[in-house]
């Protein structure tokens, strides 16, 4: 997912862009990335998105996270928009992790839509918001409902 971001829509050309939510986004197109059609449609692979974020230690921020499966034609087929996080002034400054995995979607998913970002909540001049790192979207086969669950690696 890397060197195809940009500014969303809603964050270009505002005045003071660092002291409003400042967001990126980006398109998937998945026949692009070698997944064609009909094996989106009827084997329907699990889509997991993943996403880290953390605040500074000396300001408090608000991460959001939204994600779509879209159609040839862009209309959602499938939507994880979680709460956003806010994490407040003096935190441990800890990386936080969030995932989601797309099963069971209906057939006709050719792009997956990545949009995270935030903002500070002091307002500060410059950038304070939320840090972002490690963005992914992981295609694979879907989980086989027999199968029995992966040991965890914890005692």
């Amino acid at each position: 997912m890397s060197g195809r971001w940009k500014p969303s829509p809603e964050t270009r050309g505002r005045n003071s862009p660092m002291t409003s939510t400042c967001l990126k986004s980006q398109v998937v197109d998945l026949k692009a990335e070698g997944y064609w059609e009909e094996l989106m449609d009827t084997t329907r692979p699990d889509i997991k998105v993943k996403d880290w974020f953390a605040a500074r230690p000396d300001c408090g921020s608000k991460y959001q996270l939204s994600v779509q499966l879209l159609s040839s034609a862009h209309a959602p087929l499938g939507t994880f928009q979680p709460d956003p996080a806010t994490i407040q002034q003096k935190s441990d400054a800890k990386w936080r992790e969030v995932s989601h995995t797309f099963s069971n979607y209906p057939p006709g998913v050719r792009y997956i839509w990545f949009q995270h970002g935030g903002v500070d909540t002091h307002y500060w001049a410059g950038w304070y918001g939320p840090r972002v790192t490690n963005s992914s979207i992981t295609i694979g086969p879907p989980r086989c409902p027999d199968a029995p669950e992966a040991p965890s690696a914890e005692p």
